[in-house]
């Protein structure tokens, strides 16, 4: 019944999130309520939120990285060493260090001995365990860092596309040649395949990323039109609608797709409606607290994780249970403290390091 309805029977479930069957049943039932970390691991598993924050994520990259550097490259005030050592200074501190913290606390990896364990640890540290359809190199220690595999790929690639973005019809022609093989790629692969071959992998993220510097050749197009605040909050609603339609209506479509290709409309419509930043919602999230979030979120979501399993930990082991409604906020908060100190104390301070030592 649960897999006519499109949703995994108990026991797949439990087996994915690593729980057994009858605590999945009693949350079904409604008899428990699921602590913190089921409830992320559900979250992340089974919903589509993670898949759609990921093309949100990849689109925004695109986008970002061609507003910042397209036409600096283009017109040689940047050079392809000054842009990548400046990537390598947001991206690789944190990440090391995140996996050397991971490496400290241990159980963060499956592997069958040390010579594995070395395998699964220089994949992490060089960021090529994304590119192994297999969830216990992708996803061994700091979990969330497969995605920076993608980030790296990208980065890579970003010099070489610059010419090419030169004529947006050219990006367009790559972008539409690499979906369309993509979606074919996509209907002919198994279920127990997706997630290493679409979701993670390096390769078949890259049209997301493609979305994202289209997205700019767009924006570049339309930034001087005369848009008028109703008219740009019309636009940002509207884009917002799209998006909650869209979301809602994703049950019904195969998973394959849900990991990447069907969010690329409503997330393109969403990124360039508040790019313009015409609307009086694109002014409200401008506030100084949410561009602070922006700042810290790359902190947040590569530490996150240590703190829901270390406090699943000391749950385990402690006759000392909190109510979810009081343990979630106040381990957003910690997660927040945390990213703060983080962004201020460590990622600040090494991006301007590695930058002076790599630009000698």
């Amino acid at each position: 019944m649960d897999e006519e309805m499109g949703k995994p029977p108990s026991g797949e479930l439990a087996k994915r999130i690593g729980t057994n069957k009858s605590y999945i049943s009693r949350i079904e039932k409604g008899i428990t309520v699921p602590n913190v970390v089921t409830f992320y691991r559900i979250l992340y598993h089974e919903t589509y939120i993670i898949s759609t924050c990921k093309s949100l994520f990849y689109d925004k990259s695109g986008f970002i990285i061609a507003y910042n550097y397209q036409k600096k490259s283009s017109e040689n005030k940047i050079t392809k060493r000054a842009f990548r050592v400046a990537r390598i200074a947001r991206m690789y501190p944190l990440h090391w260090l995140t996996l050397f913290i991971a490496v400290a606390l241990g159980n963060y990896v499956i592997a069958s001995g040390a010579i594995d364990w070395l395998k699964h640890f220089l994949a992490s540290l060089t960021l090529t365990n994304a590119y192994i359809p297999k969830a216990d190199y992708f996803f061994s220690f700091n979990s969330p860092s497969w995605s920076l595999c993608c980030e790296q790929l990208f980065y890579l690639c970003f010099p070489f596309l610059i010419p090419i973005a030169k004529d947006y019809k050219k990006l367009l022609y790559v972008f539409l040649i690499s979906a369309i093989l993509i979606v074919i790629g996509m209907h002919f692969t198994p279920e127990t395949d997706i997630k290493g071959y679409w979701y993670v992998n390096p390769i078949t993220r890259l049209p997301d990323f493609l979305a994202g510097m289209l997205l700019f050749q767009l924006y570049d197009r339309l930034k001087g039109k005369n848009i008028t605040a109703y008219q740009g909050s019309i636009i940002e609603i509207a884009s917002i609608a799209l998006f909650l339609a869209l979301y809602l209506y994703a049950a019904e479509i195969p998973k394959v797709y849900r990991y990447s290709c069907y969010y690329w409309l409503p997330v393109a419509f969403l990124l360039i409606s508040f790019s313009l930043q015409k609307g009086i919602v694109s002014r409200l999230l401008s506030n100084r607290i949410l561009v602070i979030g922006g700042e810290i979120s790359y902190s947040f979501y590569l530490i996150h994780l240590f703190v829901l399993l270390s406090y699943a930990e000391w749950q385990k082991g402690s006759n000392f249970h909190i109510a979810w409604y009081i343990s979630i906020p106040i381990l957003f908060c910690i997660i927040v403290l945390l990213s703060l100190l983080s962004y201020y104390y460590f990622e600040k301070p090494m991006n301007k390091r590695i930058k002076t030592l790599l630009n000698k």
